[in-house]
């Protein structure tokens, strides 16, 4: 491995952007087969399959768990369906990242269907959020009736405007938000199909041309968490979803999107700095993936317990038939609670 020598920043940038600051003479330059890849693991690499299996093979499992308890316990046919499908997101990303791990070449598929996943997983927890709180007429008598109105103050715009009004709450408004969320899927599946027509057909050649779609699709991807968001922050505030625990379903559900959408581009950096050099088994990109991969399996982990434990059907009334008085109403102390907050909220 050679140094580069002295270039402007501007030189620098580009070739972050479209190449690598490495001068790799002697590394792999062809991503190896998956069976040319195994042959010639490290103990590094060896251990990290070895760990990822495990982390994987166990969120599966958490995740076979969390369908048998949802489609035995919760009643609503189109509420089950969208719980399970938001239950199946650690799984198939986890999935996904393993079986890339173990055939490096696949890895631009899995993280496109995983991101497709994500896409549709963001449309059907605000589908959740309006089952729960019987479709936006009655969301509008509700907040009709507490004088609230609809904040848009929110991520990821409300950094960039600060003075963001407030806006009476109505039908047609709920519907607009519900179409920015909805047209993400949308937008990402064309986006999906051409990013996988020009990786096939041009391979490393067309890194450049799948960073300049990314950039154009990428206001789709803002409008669709911005609309979420909305939705989220406004209906979220309805006394009647707090014994379902939503927002903690959201959360989760957010976090772990942002995690993964931001390890994409900031491995890809650090590959074209240098930093995992010009790699022993594949080039210096795929290595730097198969360790992003790794992250995603760790996180996918996290991201089960996490929900196993805040989510138990004990206490969340999605589990509507679960034997608990807990989980199908909530307690008296908990709804003078509730009363108390909303007392204070219409006061202020």
């Amino acid at each position: 491995m050679k140094e580069m020598p002295n270039i402007t920043f501007i030189e620098i940038a580009y070739k972050l952007l479209t190449d690598s600051l490495l001068n790799c003479t002697d590394g792999p330059f062809q991503v190896p087969a998956s069976k040319i890849f195994l042959q010639h693991l490290t103990p590094t690499y060896i251990i990290a399959l070895i760990f990822s299996t495990v982390l994987c093979l166990t969120t599966v499992a958490f995740g076979v768990i969390h369908l048998g308890y949802i489609g035995i316990y919760v009643t609503h046919p189109y509420r089950r369906a969208f719980v399970l499908y938001l239950a199946g997101t650690a799984p198939f990303v986890s999935s996904f990242a393993l079986i890339s791990m173990y055939m490096p070449r696949i890895w631009f598929l899995a993280h496109l269907m995983s991101f497709f996943y994500f896409s549709i997983a963001l449309y059907f927890v605000i589908c959740l959020l309006m089952n729960i709180a019987e479709g936006r007429q009655q969301v509008v008598k509700k907040f009709a009736s507490q004088s609230k109105k609809l904040s848009v103050q929110t991520p990821p715009f409300c950094c960039v405007f600060p003075c963001l009004p407030t806006l009476e709450i109505e039908s047609r408004k709920i519907k607009f938000c519900e179409l920015m969320v909805m047209q993400n899927p949308a937008v990402r599946l064309f986006a999906t199909i051409i990013s996988l027509i020009l990786y096939f057909e041009y391979q490393d050649a067309s890194f450049i041309a799948l960073k300049v779609l990314d950039f154009i699709f990428l206001p789709s991807l803002l409008l669709g968490i911005y609309g979420c968001h909305i939705l989220v922050t406004t209906v979220s505030k309805l006394d009647e979803l707090i014994p379902y625990r939503y927002i903690v379903v959201f959360r989760l559900l957010d976090i772990y999107f942002m995690f993964f959408g931001l390890q994409q581009p900031i491995f890809d950096f650090l590959a074209r700095a240098g930093i995992f050099g010009c790699g022993s088994l594949m080039p210096p990109l795929e290595t730097a993936f198969f360790w992003k991969n790794f992250a995603t399996i760790i996180e996918s982990f996290f991201i089960s317990i996490i929900s196993t434990a805040l989510l138990k059907p004990s206490r969340s009334a999605l589990f509507d038939k679960y034997p608990s008085a807990t989980c199908s109403s909530p307690s008296a102390e908990s709804m003078g609670s509730i009363a108390s907050m909303s007392t204070q909220e219409s006061k202020a």
